[in-house]
């Protein structure tokens, strides 16, 4: 919200304090200001001047060419407006001056006329449109007097700073200059003033003019309105255009931006209808019929169902209550006669509506973070006393005011040993007093405690004690409160928490080249069947959201792997075909009918291609890339390497997907290629790679993760060995026997070769192992090795089971 430095001092006097001072004291008491900006930043090269001569363009006789007198100099300017005669003071815009509209002045040649500089209308002053009819600003028609030359910033009203508040959602009663004066008033310990706001009456009734009926109470519990005639619609006073322009809105005419001028300074939002448009002069709130139809001032037809709360006269909706009003009853030029509405109504249904409707306005943007209902009697007063002073007109006697929800004032106990508990500091219950009751607070000492009223206007955020402690606490000022250091016994050993194997893990996988992603853990059930699970698998059984943002976040996930798919198939789409990602996190599990049970999971995905590097060329992601980080996981995690078993999951290729187990331990992994109809499912493209892990919530007791090993001192010997088996045995199984039957000389078994095909049989494997042998104490005669290795064969053929190839 923009408030002007001159504005705020009408309400409390602070002229001693510069702009960005009170600023500073309005931040340190938790109403922010983010800056300070000077409304005559662009009035630089810009003064006043005397129309000394003026003729008609020889080539243009709409133009006139004029020299106006600046003081010491004079400077021709060709100018299009009316009116212009010799002797008008007039604004000079001189070459060089940045304009508030964001135009520059520049000499230019009009027609063979050399032109010095503008005439400044208030479309230069960005107080009206472009197109509108251009007539410039005479000195005659301002307050004040200058002399050619001299600065005209005082006489536009614009000598002013503008703060730029940013109050918090709870502080609706900052949204209004009021609420920022009353602050600072309570800061600097000065009186607050209120803003003129008497009327000039008829001796008729209000009454006898507008009827007012409340359909809908808890939505509207007060609505007030005042009847004036007499009115004149025309263009607002300069001084209004200016303070409703620096107010970050547009001047429309002098009605309108009376309402404007009230809603930027006290906060409360009001309308007026044209009285004559309101059938039956009849104003009912109630909720819109399903489908109802309004032109909202906007020009766009709005329909509304059962929960819009609408101002109606007797047959027809007239405005959407607390957002904006109806293009069937806005107030004209012709409008001699108005009704001013002032009223309150029910945050919750405001933002709904709003948000429904997708029409969020200044008027909206109050109601939705609840406004003062004892204060909208001062905004209706003070808005008749300005229509009267730029409009004309006279009020009827007094206003209606339908109030079926009386406010009722909260009593709030405050407690000094509450505020010295909570702050740390001791302060005097007079303090106390004095500073609530600075606030609006009607606070007296009362059996040892503080009894506060809580005032409307700060009925929606002030509710316990803890509260008041705040608004004391923020007065007095949080900087005076004593810092101290924090003091206490650090534990001897850390404890493993789920965070540090999380940031751990973390850790890893990045060294091992993947991104972290983070998705939602709200997904589409459709996600899911997109896996291809079985129908009795516990994945699909989801907890639901009550209520959704979008069928795409309406269930709790129980996998990872439907939201980095997601993201996989997002890059494709934008042409990022390459990448490898991770993500830890928790998903979300029924055990039972009752029971919900989140444990840690992590998910990892590789695509395409691995990065080209100077030295090095990048290749096409494979299976064993995957399978690698899942080892290096597994290991980190429980300090040893896994069994690896068959995987039967569905959405992962049969024959080009593996199962990580161990003894003892309840987690499990499963590596693998995407199934290509999942893959289809999910919209991509090329071979994807995936992986998903059941989590501990901390590192397995003694894991020692990777170890050092110091180097061998004595060589090794290598021999292979080629095995025949049946096709279904795998390596993993073969392997595991292996390591039960080789010496313990042999140090290292790998898998080098495989082979199908004549001369075996049909279903007939040919497996080469290749046998590393050492001895910690000794070098290995051939002789050892070449015994060692024989007995190995004839174990393998006898324990085994499997062929000797070439024998």
């Amino acid at each position: 919200m923009l408030v002007s430095y001159k504005w705020l001092n009408e309400f409390v006097e602070c002229e001693d304090y510069s702009p960005e001072e009170v600023g500073e004291l309005i931040t340190m008491a938790g109403v922010e200001v983010e800056g300070v900006e000077d409304l005559s930043e662009g009035l630089k090269n810009v003064v006043a001047g005397v129309i000394t001569k003026a003729e008609p363009h020889p080539q243009n006789r709409r133009w006139m060419v004029c020299d106006v007198s600046i003081g010491k100099d004079s400077v021709r300017i060709v100018s299009g407006a009316p009116y212009l005669e010799v002797g008008k003071g007039v604004i000079v815009a001189l070459p060089g001056a940045q304009l508030p509209n964001g135009s520059t002045v520049e000499v230019v040649d009009l027609k063979g006329v050399e032109s010095q500089g503008n005439l400044v209308s208030e479309i230069e002053l960005g107080l009206a449109e472009e197109g509108e009819v251009e007539t410039v600003i005479f000195l005659e028609d301002l307050e004040g007097e200058v002399k050619p030359g001299d600065d005209v910033t005082s006489l536009l009203y614009m000598d002013d700073k503008i703060l730029e508040v940013s109050p918090t959602p709870n502080r609706p009663d900052c949204l209004g200059v009021l609420g920022v004066a009353r602050e600072v008033s309570a800061i600097l310990k000065r009186p607050l003033r209120l803003p003129d706001a008497t009327c000039e009456e008829m001796d008729t009734p209000a009454s006898d003019f507008v009827k007012v009926k409340i359909m809908e109470p808890p939505l509207c519990p007060r609505y007030t309105a005042r009847y004036v005639e007499g009115v004149t619609v025309a263009p607002s006073p300069l001084w209004m255009k200016v303070r409703v322009k620096a107010a970050g809105m547009r001047p429309i005419n002098n009605l309108v931006d009376v309402t404007n001028y009230v809603l930027m300074e006290l906060g409360h939002p009001l309308h007026a209808f044209d009285y004559d448009d309101l059938e039956e002069h009849t104003i009912v709130v109630r909720r819109a019929r399903q489908g109802e139809i309004i032109v909202t001032l906007d020009g766009v037809d709005r329909e509304l169902d059962r929960d819009t709360l609408l101002i109606a006269d007797a047959s027809r909706g007239v405005a959407i209550a607390g957002i904006m009003g109806g293009a069937n009853s806005e107030v004209r030029r012709r409008s001699e006669r108005i009704l001013v509405e002032s009223a309150f109504f029910n945050p919750t249904s405001i933002r709904r509506t709003s948000k429904r409707l997708g029409l969020q306005t200044e008027a909206s943007y109050r109601f939705e973070r609840g406004m003062d209902i004892e204060g909208l009697v001062l905004a209706l007063n003070r808005t008749t006393h300005l229509i009267q002073k730029v409009a004309g007109g006279i009020s009827a006697k007094g206003f209606v005011d339908e109030y079926p929800l009386p406010y009722q004032p909260k009593q709030l106990a405050l407690r000094q040993e509450t505020v010295k508990r909570v702050l740390g500091i001791s302060l005097s219950e007079e303090e106390m007093e004095e500073t609530l009751n600075r606030l609006g607070f009607n606070a007296k000492r009362q059996n040892g405690s503080i009894e506060a009223e809580v005032p409307p206007f700060r009925a929606h955020d002030v509710t316990r004690e803890i509260d008041l402690v705040e608004e004391v606490a923020r007065i007095h000022g949080f900087h005076k409160i004593p810092s101290e250091t924090l003091r206490g016994a650090l534990p001897e050993k850390p404890i493993p928490t789920t965070k540090e194997l999380k940031e751990g893990l973390k850790d890893l996988l990045w060294a091992c080249g993947l991104k972290e992603v983070i998705t939602y853990s709200f997904i589409s059930p459709k996600w899911l069947r997109d896996l291809g699970l079985d129908a009795d698998d516990p994945r699909l059984d989801t907890v639901e959201l009550l209520n959704p943002l979008t069928e795409d976040m309406s269930v709790m996930r129980t996998t990872i792997l439907p939201g980095i798919l997601q993201i996989a198939a997002k890059n494709q789409r934008s042409k990022i075909m390459d990448g490898a990602v991770f993500e830890v996190g928790r998903v979300f599990r029924k055990k039972g009918s009752v029971t919900l049970q989140e444990p840690l999971s992590l998910a990892c995905l590789m695509m395409g291609r691995t990065p080209d590097h100077w030295s090095v060329k990048g290749r096409e992601y494979d299976l064993y890339d995957i399978k690698g980080v899942a080892e290096r996981v597994w290991r980190w995690l429980f300090g040893s390497l896994p069994k690896v078993v068959e995987c039967q999951e569905p959405f992962l290729h049969p024959g080009r997907s593996l199962e990580f187990r161990e003894k003892g331990v309840s987690q499990v992994a499963v590596v693998g290629e995407l199934h290509p109809k999942v893959r289809e499912a999910f919209g991509l493209k090329g071979r994807v790679y995936v992986m998903e892990m059941s989590l501990p919530d901390s590192r397995v007791s003694g894991s020692k993760g990777f170890t050092f090993t110091p180097p061998p001192k004595f060589p090794a010997t290598v021999r292979d060995l080629s095995i025949v088996v049946k096709k279904g045995v795998s390596h993993g199984e073969l392997l595991s026997l292996l390591k039960k039957t080789v010496s313990e000389l042999v140090e290292e078994i790998r898998l080098i070769d495989r082979y199908q095909g004549p001369p075996l049989e049909e279903g007939e494997v040919s497996l080469t192992y290749s046998f590393r042998y050492r001895a910690p104490d000794r070098t290995l005669t051939d002789e050892e090795v070449e015994s060692l290795h024989q007995t190995l064969a004839e174990k393998i053929v006898s324990q085994i089971g499997a062929k000797i190839r070439g024998k």
